[in-house]
Protein backbone atom coordinates (compact mmCIF):
# COMPACT_ATOMS: atom_id res chain seq x y z
CA UNK A 1 0.00 0.00 0.00
CA UNK A 2 3.02 2.44 0.97
CA UNK A 3 4.60 1.42 -2.56
CA UNK A 4 0.86 2.40 -4.15
CA UNK A 5 0.60 5.99 -2.21
CA UNK A 6 4.10 6.98 -3.08
CA UNK A 7 4.09 6.13 -6.75
CA UNK A 8 0.59 7.87 -6.91
CA UNK A 9 2.08 10.58 -5.57
CA UNK A 10 4.91 10.87 -7.49
CA UNK A 11 3.29 10.64 -10.61
CA UNK A 12 0.75 13.46 -9.69
CA UNK A 13 3.60 15.56 -8.82
CA UNK A 14 4.71 15.02 -12.64
CA UNK A 15 0.39 15.32 -13.58
CA UNK A 16 0.47 18.66 -12.11
CA UNK A 17 3.77 20.22 -13.83
CA UNK A 18 2.45 19.36 -16.90
CA UNK A 19 -0.96 20.79 -16.81
CA UNK A 20 0.45 23.51 -14.72
CA UNK A 21 2.84 24.39 -18.09
CA UNK A 22 0.69 23.88 -20.60
CA UNK A 23 -2.47 26.12 -19.07
CA UNK A 24 0.41 28.52 -18.70
CA UNK A 25 1.33 28.62 -22.24
CA UNK A 26 -2.47 28.10 -23.68
CA UNK A 27 -2.97 31.40 -21.51
CA UNK A 28 0.25 33.22 -22.70
CA UNK A 29 -0.27 32.02 -26.37
CA UNK A 30 -4.34 33.29 -26.48
CA UNK A 31 -3.10 37.06 -26.51
CA UNK A 32 -3.93 39.49 -24.52
CA UNK A 33 -4.26 39.27 -20.14
CA UNK A 34 -5.53 41.23 -17.87
CA UNK A 35 -4.02 44.87 -18.49
CA UNK A 36 -5.81 44.57 -22.13
CA UNK A 37 -8.61 47.14 -21.01
CA UNK A 38 -6.30 49.24 -19.73
CA UNK A 39 -4.10 49.06 -22.34
CA UNK A 40 -7.23 50.09 -24.64
CA UNK A 41 -7.95 52.82 -22.47
CA UNK A 42 -6.52 56.19 -23.76
CA UNK A 43 -6.65 58.02 -20.57
CA UNK A 44 -4.07 55.24 -19.19
CA UNK A 45 -0.73 56.64 -19.84
CA UNK A 46 2.46 54.37 -21.13
CA UNK A 47 4.40 55.31 -18.20
CA UNK A 48 1.75 53.39 -15.84
CA UNK A 49 1.06 50.51 -17.94
CA UNK A 50 4.64 50.11 -17.89
CA UNK A 51 4.89 49.96 -13.84
CA UNK A 52 1.87 47.65 -13.67
CA UNK A 53 3.56 45.66 -16.16
CA UNK A 54 6.80 45.57 -14.25
CA UNK A 55 4.74 44.94 -10.57
CA UNK A 56 2.96 41.83 -12.06
CA UNK A 57 6.02 40.46 -14.14
CA UNK A 58 4.42 40.58 -17.40
CA UNK A 59 7.83 42.53 -19.38
CA UNK A 60 9.75 39.04 -18.30
CA UNK A 61 9.91 36.46 -20.93
CA UNK A 62 7.06 33.51 -20.49
CA UNK A 63 9.57 30.62 -19.03
CA UNK A 64 10.80 33.06 -16.45
CA UNK A 65 7.03 33.95 -15.59
CA UNK A 66 6.23 30.25 -14.89
CA UNK A 67 8.99 29.60 -13.36
CA UNK A 68 8.35 32.08 -10.90
CA UNK A 69 4.45 31.48 -10.69
CA UNK A 70 5.70 27.65 -10.08
CA UNK A 71 8.17 27.85 -7.38
CA UNK A 72 5.96 30.15 -5.58
CA UNK A 73 3.15 27.64 -5.27
CA UNK A 74 5.42 25.26 -4.50
CA UNK A 75 5.69 27.19 -1.65
CA UNK A 76 1.82 27.71 -1.05
CA UNK A 77 2.02 31.43 -2.42
CA UNK A 78 -0.66 31.11 -5.20
CA UNK A 79 -0.47 35.41 -5.90
CA UNK A 80 -2.38 38.36 -6.12
CA UNK A 81 -5.46 38.18 -8.28
CA UNK A 82 -5.39 40.83 -10.81
CA UNK A 83 -9.43 41.27 -10.81
CA UNK A 84 -10.13 41.21 -6.98
CA UNK A 85 -7.02 42.73 -6.20
CA UNK A 86 -6.47 40.29 -3.42
CA UNK A 87 -4.63 37.20 -2.42
CA UNK A 88 -5.90 34.01 -4.42
CA UNK A 89 -5.65 31.50 -1.50
CA UNK A 90 -8.27 33.91 0.10
CA UNK A 91 -10.57 34.17 -2.91
CA UNK A 92 -10.10 30.42 -3.38
CA UNK A 93 -10.48 28.81 -0.18
CA UNK A 94 -14.34 29.49 0.41
CA UNK A 95 -15.10 28.68 -2.92
CA UNK A 96 -12.76 24.93 -2.99
CA UNK A 97 -14.74 24.03 0.28
CA UNK A 98 -18.21 25.08 -1.19
CA UNK A 99 -17.04 22.72 -4.86
CA UNK A 100 -16.05 19.83 -2.82
CA UNK A 101 -19.15 19.93 -0.50
CA UNK A 102 -20.59 20.19 -3.72
CA UNK A 103 -19.46 17.27 -4.89
CA UNK A 104 -19.48 15.05 -2.07
CA UNK A 105 -23.16 15.33 -1.79
CA UNK A 106 -23.72 14.70 -5.28
CA UNK A 107 -21.31 11.42 -5.38
CA UNK A 108 -23.31 10.06 -1.74
CA UNK A 109 -26.75 10.50 -3.41
CA UNK A 110 -25.07 8.97 -6.98
CA UNK A 111 -24.31 6.18 -4.91
CA UNK A 112 -26.83 5.27 -2.53
CA UNK A 113 -29.39 5.98 -5.51
CA UNK A 114 -27.52 3.86 -7.75
CA UNK A 115 -26.99 0.64 -5.14
CA UNK A 116 -30.62 0.55 -4.36
CA UNK A 117 -32.35 0.93 -7.89
CA UNK A 118 -29.55 -1.91 -8.49
CA UNK A 119 -30.23 -4.50 -6.01
CA UNK A 120 -33.92 -3.84 -6.19
CA UNK A 121 -33.62 -4.23 -10.42
CA UNK A 122 -31.59 -7.56 -9.55
CA UNK A 123 -33.94 -8.73 -7.40
CA UNK A 124 -36.69 -8.61 -9.59
CA UNK A 125 -35.17 -8.52 -13.13
CA UNK A 126 -38.15 -7.79 -15.83
CA UNK A 127 -39.74 -6.20 -12.97
CA UNK A 128 -40.82 -2.11 -12.36
CA UNK A 129 -37.61 -1.73 -10.31
CA UNK A 130 -35.73 -3.32 -13.10
CA UNK A 131 -37.74 -0.97 -15.64
CA UNK A 132 -37.37 2.12 -13.58
CA UNK A 133 -34.15 1.50 -13.42
CA UNK A 134 -33.59 1.50 -17.55
CA UNK A 135 -35.21 4.86 -17.72
CA UNK A 136 -33.26 6.16 -14.99
CA UNK A 137 -30.09 5.21 -17.18
CA UNK A 138 -31.32 6.38 -20.01
CA UNK A 139 -32.62 10.17 -18.68
CA UNK A 140 -29.12 10.54 -17.26
CA UNK A 141 -27.22 9.64 -19.83
CA UNK A 142 -29.50 11.66 -22.38
CA UNK A 143 -29.90 15.04 -20.69
CA UNK A 144 -27.43 17.63 -20.35
CA UNK A 145 -26.84 18.86 -17.43
CA UNK A 146 -27.24 22.68 -18.31
CA UNK A 147 -30.81 21.12 -19.63
CA UNK A 148 -31.23 19.76 -15.59
CA UNK A 149 -29.81 23.15 -14.49
CA UNK A 150 -32.26 25.44 -16.22
CA UNK A 151 -35.20 22.67 -14.92
CA UNK A 152 -33.71 23.25 -11.23
CA UNK A 153 -34.08 26.70 -11.80
CA UNK A 154 -37.40 27.05 -13.30
CA UNK A 155 -38.58 25.09 -10.14
CA UNK A 156 -36.56 26.74 -7.53
CA UNK A 157 -35.51 30.01 -8.71
CA UNK A 158 -38.62 32.03 -6.61
CA UNK A 159 -37.69 29.52 -3.27
CA UNK A 160 -35.54 30.60 -0.49
CA UNK A 161 -32.76 28.28 -1.57
CA UNK A 162 -31.49 30.71 -3.94
CA UNK A 163 -31.36 33.45 -1.36
CA UNK A 164 -27.36 35.29 -1.42
CA UNK A 165 -24.72 35.76 0.74
CA UNK A 166 -24.44 32.43 2.86
CA UNK A 167 -21.19 31.72 3.37
CA UNK A 168 -21.46 29.15 6.16
CA UNK A 169 -21.79 25.82 4.91
CA UNK A 170 -22.84 24.00 8.02
CA UNK A 171 -25.95 26.02 8.62
CA UNK A 172 -29.56 24.63 7.49
CA UNK A 173 -30.30 27.25 4.95
CA UNK A 174 -26.38 26.68 3.25
CA UNK A 175 -27.22 22.86 3.27
CA UNK A 176 -30.09 23.25 1.31
CA UNK A 177 -28.60 25.63 -0.94
CA UNK A 178 -25.99 22.90 -1.58
CA UNK A 179 -28.51 20.24 -2.21
CA UNK A 180 -30.05 21.35 -5.12
CA UNK A 181 -26.92 21.79 -7.43
CA UNK A 182 -25.63 18.30 -6.36
CA UNK A 183 -28.96 16.60 -7.46
CA UNK A 184 -28.43 18.32 -10.60
CA UNK A 185 -25.15 16.92 -10.68
CA UNK A 186 -26.31 13.56 -9.35
CA UNK A 187 -28.35 12.31 -11.97
CA UNK A 188 -25.86 12.00 -14.61
CA UNK A 189 -24.04 9.55 -11.60
CA UNK A 190 -26.60 7.69 -11.02
CA UNK A 191 -26.92 6.85 -14.76
CA UNK A 192 -23.31 5.57 -14.44
CA UNK A 193 -23.49 4.12 -11.47
CA UNK A 194 -26.63 2.47 -11.82
CA UNK A 195 -25.70 0.30 -14.80
CA UNK A 196 -22.38 -0.20 -13.39
CA UNK A 197 -24.11 -1.61 -10.57
CA UNK A 198 -27.01 -3.46 -12.00
CA UNK A 199 -24.70 -5.45 -14.57
CA UNK A 200 -22.63 -5.71 -11.70
CA UNK A 201 -24.77 -7.85 -9.19
CA UNK A 202 -26.27 -9.56 -11.94
CA UNK A 203 -23.50 -11.16 -13.13
CA UNK A 204 -22.37 -11.56 -9.51
CA UNK A 205 -25.68 -13.93 -8.89
CA UNK A 206 -23.63 -16.48 -11.37
CA UNK A 207 -20.90 -17.09 -9.30
CA UNK A 208 -20.14 -20.11 -7.23
CA UNK A 209 -19.77 -18.35 -3.99
CA UNK A 210 -23.38 -16.46 -4.49
CA UNK A 211 -25.17 -20.09 -5.54
CA UNK A 212 -23.76 -21.80 -2.36
CA UNK A 213 -25.59 -19.03 -0.31
CA UNK A 214 -28.44 -19.36 -2.17
CA UNK A 215 -27.85 -23.84 -1.70
CA UNK A 216 -27.59 -22.78 2.20
CA UNK A 217 -31.55 -21.20 2.21
CA UNK A 218 -30.40 -17.69 2.42
CA UNK A 219 -33.02 -14.77 1.40
CA UNK A 220 -32.54 -13.53 -1.84
CA UNK A 221 -32.12 -10.34 -0.01
CA UNK A 222 -29.53 -11.69 1.95
CA UNK A 223 -27.57 -12.84 -0.69
CA UNK A 224 -27.42 -9.92 -2.86
CA UNK A 225 -26.77 -7.27 0.25
CA UNK A 226 -23.99 -9.57 1.79
CA UNK A 227 -22.20 -11.38 -0.88
CA UNK A 228 -23.57 -10.64 -4.19
CA UNK A 229 -22.90 -6.47 -3.50
CA UNK A 230 -19.32 -6.94 -2.08
CA UNK A 231 -17.81 -8.60 -5.81
CA UNK A 232 -19.81 -6.11 -7.51
CA UNK A 233 -18.39 -3.09 -5.65
CA UNK A 234 -15.25 -2.83 -8.29
CA UNK A 235 -16.07 -1.41 -11.29
CA UNK A 236 -18.47 1.35 -9.01
CA UNK A 237 -14.88 1.77 -6.53
CA UNK A 238 -13.14 2.49 -10.22
CA UNK A 239 -15.94 4.92 -11.18
CA UNK A 240 -16.32 6.60 -7.97
CA UNK A 241 -12.32 7.54 -7.89
CA UNK A 242 -12.65 9.23 -11.59
CA UNK A 243 -15.93 10.60 -11.60
CA UNK A 244 -14.51 13.21 -9.82
CA UNK A 245 -13.05 15.06 -12.94
CA UNK A 246 -16.88 14.65 -14.43
CA UNK A 247 -18.12 16.46 -11.46
CA UNK A 248 -15.32 19.61 -11.32
CA UNK A 249 -16.06 20.35 -15.10
CA UNK A 250 -19.95 19.52 -14.86
CA UNK A 251 -19.67 22.11 -11.89
CA UNK A 252 -18.91 25.38 -14.13
CA UNK A 253 -22.11 24.86 -15.95
CA UNK A 254 -24.08 23.99 -12.75
CA UNK A 255 -22.73 26.15 -10.75
CA UNK A 256 -22.89 29.43 -13.32
CA UNK A 257 -26.66 28.59 -14.12
CA UNK A 258 -27.56 28.09 -10.79
CA UNK A 259 -25.36 30.93 -8.88
CA UNK A 260 -23.52 28.61 -6.98
CA UNK A 261 -20.02 30.16 -5.47
CA UNK A 262 -17.75 27.44 -6.30
CA UNK A 263 -14.68 26.59 -8.15
CA UNK A 264 -16.44 26.24 -11.34
CA UNK A 265 -18.01 29.71 -11.16
CA UNK A 266 -14.82 31.60 -10.17
CA UNK A 267 -13.21 29.88 -13.16
CA UNK A 268 -15.43 31.78 -15.29
CA UNK A 269 -15.14 35.27 -13.88
CA UNK A 270 -11.16 34.35 -14.39
CA UNK A 271 -11.52 33.42 -17.51
CA UNK A 272 -13.47 36.31 -18.34
CA UNK A 273 -11.65 38.87 -17.04
CA UNK A 274 -8.20 36.97 -17.99
CA UNK A 275 -7.04 36.70 -14.10
CA UNK A 276 -4.09 34.52 -14.75
CA UNK A 277 -3.24 34.19 -10.82
CA UNK A 278 -6.36 32.93 -10.63
CA UNK A 279 -7.04 30.96 -13.16
CA UNK A 280 -4.08 28.95 -12.91
CA UNK A 281 -4.38 28.35 -9.11
CA UNK A 282 -8.19 26.74 -9.67
CA UNK A 283 -6.83 24.59 -13.05
CA UNK A 284 -4.32 23.00 -10.70
CA UNK A 285 -6.63 22.85 -7.45
CA UNK A 286 -8.88 20.92 -9.80
CA UNK A 287 -6.15 18.73 -11.26
CA UNK A 288 -5.10 18.12 -7.63
CA UNK A 289 -8.84 17.12 -6.44
CA UNK A 290 -9.28 14.52 -9.78
CA UNK A 291 -5.90 12.73 -9.04
CA UNK A 292 -6.58 12.29 -5.28
CA UNK A 293 -9.82 11.30 -6.06
CA UNK A 294 -7.93 8.10 -8.79
CA UNK A 295 -5.94 7.53 -5.54
CA UNK A 296 -9.17 7.24 -2.98
CA UNK A 297 -10.32 4.86 -5.93
CA UNK A 298 -7.18 2.88 -5.90
CA UNK A 299 -7.24 1.87 -1.91
CA UNK A 300 -10.48 1.66 -1.91
CA UNK A 301 -9.88 -0.77 -4.60
CA UNK A 302 -7.25 -2.67 -2.78
CA UNK A 303 -9.31 -2.50 0.74
CA UNK A 304 -12.27 -4.24 -0.94
CA UNK A 305 -10.78 -6.94 -3.02
CA UNK A 306 -8.26 -9.12 -1.04
CA UNK A 307 -7.40 -10.59 -4.63
CA UNK A 308 -5.33 -7.03 -5.18
CA UNK A 309 -3.92 -6.68 -1.61
CA UNK A 310 -3.00 -10.54 -2.31
CA UNK A 311 -1.04 -9.58 -5.69
CA UNK A 312 0.66 -6.73 -4.26
CA UNK A 313 1.87 -8.59 -1.71
CA UNK A 314 2.85 -11.09 -3.42
CA UNK A 315 4.86 -8.94 -5.86
CA UNK A 316 6.62 -7.06 -3.32
CA UNK A 317 7.52 -10.30 -1.72
CA UNK A 318 8.92 -11.88 -5.00
CA UNK A 319 10.97 -8.48 -5.53
CA UNK A 320 12.65 -8.92 -1.66
CA UNK A 321 13.79 -12.90 -3.00
CA UNK A 322 14.44 -12.37 -6.47
CA UNK A 323 18.63 -11.67 -6.47
CA UNK A 324 19.32 -9.03 -9.45
CA UNK A 325 20.92 -10.21 -12.20
CA UNK A 326 24.45 -10.00 -13.37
Amino acid sequence: MLNLLASRVAEGIVVLIVVSAMTFGLLATAGGDSLTALRNDPLVSAETLNSLERIYGLDQPLHVRYWHWLTNAARGRLGESLYYHAPVSRIILPRLLATLALALVALIIAVCVALALGAAATRRRGGWSDRVSSVVVLFGTSTPRIVLALLALALLARTALFAKGEQNFWSGAALLRVLVPALVLSVPLVALFLSQARDGLRAAMNEAFVQVARAKGLPERTVILRHALRSALNPLITIFGTSLGGIMSGSVVVETVLDYAGLGQLSVVAIRNRDVPLLMSVVVLSATAVLVGNLVGDVLLRLNDPRLRQSAARSSFLKTITPPSS
